[in-house]
């Protein structure tokens, strides 16, 4: 008895020693790897010119570059075939959170398309041919573009200005400083201010006062090619003798500043002005605070 006891024993601590030897080791696993998430299609411009083609804004939203060789942007000639589609040339690539435009209807290449200015689908596929995005644009104005706000999000605006390879939070320009006591040779004036870090056409920007707001006088356009540097200034004089003249009442009134496709992007009502020297502005530039300043500041920064 005592020797099956002893028998039974060495079996059972056998079976626990092969037990412990079969069990698995833990598999050492490495650092886990980022999700790569596809390129997005993430601005539209359709109003091009020979000076400024149309362009699609490609945007890549990971933390590290894409390459982009054989991607293909398209319209829908390029979707039923009538066009070939453009392609992207070998080793293109998109850096980290990085933008490019592609231009569309470039007159070099049988890929070239124009984006039509009433609105379209265009669409983004990968090299493999797979689809990857596409977005239906709306009808836009010269000075406009069709882009997600913000970058890489499911949320799109029509944005003024465009942000061609650029981040999509752009500034509206803004009426900046008013003077109303002209006199002959020193007229009347409203000064414009761009508060981004691009420069901004505003070629066909118009201001007046009641008068063009109610459409009984034309109203003052800036001329075509006018364009504010970053952070910087134009002023228009107002009280011309062209037909959309118009004075500004040293007693007050209210001014508007719209974009060129006639969107009203900035109001001011004007106080009233008591010294021929003094003007009205904002103070700093570009913020909310207006006051009457005591030394005007006609294209330059607003002084106290």
């Amino acid at each position: 008895m005592k020797k099956f006891s002893i028998l039974f024993l060495t079996a059972i601590a056998c079976l626990f020693v092969v037990s412990s030897c079969s069990r698995q080791e833990p598999v050492p696993t490495g650092p886990v790897q980022p999700t790569i998430v596809a390129v997005q299609i993430n601005e539209v411009y359709a109003r091009g010119t020979a000076a400024n083609p149309d362009w699609i804004e490609i945007y890549n939203p990971n933390a590290s570059s894409v390459d982009m060789s054989g991607y293909k942007v398209y319209a829908l000639a390029g979707k039923n075939g009538t066009k070939t589609k453009k392609a992207l040339p070998a080793g293109t690539t998109i850096a980290a959170k990085g933008y490019m435009a592609v231009v569309v209807n470039d007159t070099v290449s049988a890929t070239g398309f124009d984006l039509s200015a009433a609105g379209e689908t265009v669409w983004l596929e990968n090299a493999a041919g797979s689809v990857i995005d596409n977005v239906l644009y709306p009808s836009l104005g010269v000075d406009s573009s069709y882009a997600r706000k913000p970058d890489g999000a499911a949320t799109w605006a029509v944005v003024t200005p465009p942000t061609r390879a650029g981040a999509n939070s752009i500034l509206p320009v803004v009426v900046n400083e008013v003077f109303s006591r002209g006199v002959p040779g020193d007229l009347d004036w409203m000064e414009v201010y761009n508060p981004n870090s691009i420069p901004v056409d505003i070629s066909g920007y118009k201001v007046y006062d009641g008068g063009g707001q109610t459409g009984a006088k034309p109203k003052k356009e800036f001329p075509a090619g006018t364009v504010l540097a970053p952070k910087g200034f134009a002023a228009i004089t107002c009280d011309t003798t062209d037909a959309s003249g118009f004075g500004i009442s040293s007693s007050g009134e209210d001014l508007w500043l719209e974009n060129a496709t006639g969107n009203v992007i900035d109001k001011v009502t004007m106080i009233a002005i008591p010294v021929a020297t003094n003007s009205y502005g904002r103070n700093p530039d570009g913020s909310a605070t207006w006051q009457i300043l005591t030394t005007t500041t006609r294209g330059l920064p607003n002084k106290p």
